[in-house]
């Protein structure tokens, strides 16, 4: 099953600086994509599949949001592709799905 079958909301390409906690250090990575569900991260400093690690980010009119999220899968730096790992937002708040919701239309209008 690819990656686009699991997903249940359309993601789009978004590079956002997102500051999480991984072994006691604070880090500072970029998504590379993002939907109302969660987001993948870039990052060689990945957590373990299942764990759980609160984000803080900027998007849209919200100066900072935090929210925790639960790390679904990931992709090492010696796999094909990026390194990085994907993550679920548990229980964002509306105001973050909302404002992600209203970047996905605006792209999905402007893309032929």
């Amino acid at each position: 099953m690819g990656d686009s079958d699991r997903r249940s909301s359309q993601r789009i390409p978004g590079k956002y600086e997102i500051n999480f906690i991984h072994e006691g250090d604070y880090l500072i990575s970029f998504s590379k994509d993002i939907s109302v569900d969660g987001m993948f991260i870039q990052t060689e400093s990945t957590l373990t599949v299942g764990e759980l690690t609160q984000l803080t980010f900027s998007i849209g009119e919200i100066e900072q949001i935090s929210v925790d999220a639960k790390v679904v899968w990931v992709n090492d730096s010696e796999s094909s592709g990026d390194p990085g790992m994907g993550v679920q937002f548990v229980d964002p708040p509306e105001r973050l799905k909302d404002t992600i919701l209203g970047i996905v239309k605006r792209v999905a209008v402007l893309e032929p």
